[in-house]
């Protein structure tokens, strides 16, 4: 099997190719797309054969354009090859690529985390020969708290807030991350409202039945319905922007509201203040480092591939452990047969 990066990560056998998580609207006869988030699909989608999950497939229909309907398949098999998905643990509907072929066993993880965030079934790192894996946290600097514990601490922080008469906005990205709060935080107010960009998200989640969706009203139908001045123990949620943000300047001004904001990032110290939040909160719908090294060790492959983020630095520190793995860029054609 051959793995290289152009435009799209592509992974070849003797009979067949497949493009992985392309953002480009090129045409390949088979892609993988494992979620949806903005940068892992392209704006107008192509027909061709797709591999993806039920529930991407329906964001996909709606988030992207398409010129006509795709062909979706969960599972895929011609002669001595079978491809099958199994959970990310990223976001919702979100998949890792199973390859099984006379060439050998590959996982792509696209996205991944094992950590069990209540909503999402975490990734189950199995034995392969080849792993192509995220690196967004591969790096020391990227250990991230217990994630129980961390909820119960932020848990704990908003309640003392609402009940002493601040409202709360708590950030994160509407896709993935806020699903994550919704299944963590709504059940603290009887007032849960969201930024419309939450709202759409939320609204085409219901009604199709995905999980991962509560009910809530829009910001703008709190507004007109004088919500936000009625109450003052309403939570808002909204996408992740700088606090600075002319819309949560108004928000503090107008209602002394406490901005929470969720991210990977937060555990640097000065996150906090160069967001101009009250409270950065270290979580996130990626693995951190001893995540990502631990499902290499529980994958076990003869060859790694690393990929996003902190890749070069990523497999360095695989190499330290006796991995053989190699940063998968543009520049560099990667083959292995079995």
């Amino acid at each position: 099997m051959r793995a290289y990066l152009s435009k799209a990560i592509q992974i070849k056998g003797k009979n067949w190719k497949i493009a992985c998580d392309s953002t480009n609207s090129t045409y390949y006869p088979l892609v993988f797309y494992s979620h949806a988030h903005s940068d892992h699909i392209p704006r107008r989608l192509p027909k061709t054969n797709i591999i993806t999950s039920k529930t991407t497939q329906t964001l996909l229909r709606n988030l992207t354009s398409n010129y006509s309907e795709p062909i979706y398949y969960e599972e895929y098999s011609q002669e001595d090859l079978k491809i099958t998905q199994k959970s990310s643990g990223h976001i919702i509907g979100s998949t890792a690529l199973k390859i099984d072929s006379s060439e050998g066993k590959l996982i792509y993880t696209g996205d991944v985390s094992i950590r069990d965030k209540g909503f999402l079934e975490p990734f189950k790192p199995e034995k392969c020969d080849i792993l192509i894996i995220e690196s967004t946290f591969g790096s020391p600097d990227y250990i991230f708290p217990e994630y129980s514990h961390i909820i119960n601490e932020t848990r704990d922080q908003i309640l003392n807030y609402l009940e002493n008469g601040f409202p709360v906005v708590l950030m994160g990205y509407a896709l993935g991350k806020a699903q994550m709060l919704y299944h963590a935080f709504s059940k603290l107010s009887e007032t849960i409202i969201m930024h419309e960009a939450n709202y759409k998200i939320n609204s085409l989640l219901l009604e199709n039945e995905i999980h991962g969706s509560i009910s809530a009203i829009s910001y703008n139908d709190a507004k007109e319905r004088a919500l936000l001045e009625k109450a003052n123990n309403w939570i808002l949620y909204t996408p992740l922007k700088s606090g600075r943000d002319t819309f949560f300047t108004y928000l503090k001004k107008k209602y002394n509201v406490k901005i929470f904001a969720f991210s990977g990032w937060c555990i640097f110290p000065n996150y906090k203040f160069r967001m101009a939040i009250d409270h950065g909160v270290t979580i996130s719908d990626h693995a951190d480092f001893q995540e990502l090294i631990q499902i290499c060790k529980m994958c076990d492959p003869k060859q790694i591939y690393t990929i996003y983020g902190d890749n070069i630095r990523f497999a360095a520190e695989l190499r330290k452990l006796g991995f053989n793995a190699t940063p998968l860029s543009k520049q560099t054609l990667l083959e292995s047969f079995f």
